[in-house]
């Protein structure tokens, strides 16, 4: 268990060096597109496996997109790699807070969506 805790903390600082390495001007428009794409494929409803089988419905999610992540900083120019580094090394720090805000302000958003559902029922 440790080891696959291991992996997702690995894969969750490359995912975020890649998405601050899409935000350079530096940054090919190859890795560009091919982060996009990878991204995508996560979020779309067509898989290679559909997400309907259980277990290997995920399974492909979670070995083509990290796969993807983890080839594509391989394509990075060095300057913007160590940049996005930095800049992610900044960002893990303060992600404590970050994810604190981001709650609050879902939760705010779902206690303003039952009121309102609640004050168009029962008004």
């Amino acid at each position: 268990m440790r080891r696959v805790w291991a992996f997702l903390k690995f894969f969750r600082k490359d995912l975020i060096i890649m998405l601050l390495a899409m935000r350079n001007p530096a940054t090919p428009r190859l890795v560009k597109g091919l982060m996009l794409a990878a991204l995508l494929y996560l979020i779309s409803p067509i898989d290679l496996i559909p997400d309907t089988i259980p277990f290997f419905g995920l399974l492909d999610d979670a070995i083509i997109v990290p796969a993807a992540v983890c080839g594509l900083m391989n394509f990075l120019p060095p300057s913007v790699r160590a940049e996005s580094e930095y800049r992610a090394q900044q960002l893990v720090r303060r992600m404590p807070y970050i994810l604190l805000a981001v709650s609050i302000v879902i939760f705010l958003w779902i206690v303003l969506l039952i009121w309102g559902i609640y004050s168009l029922l029962f008004r």
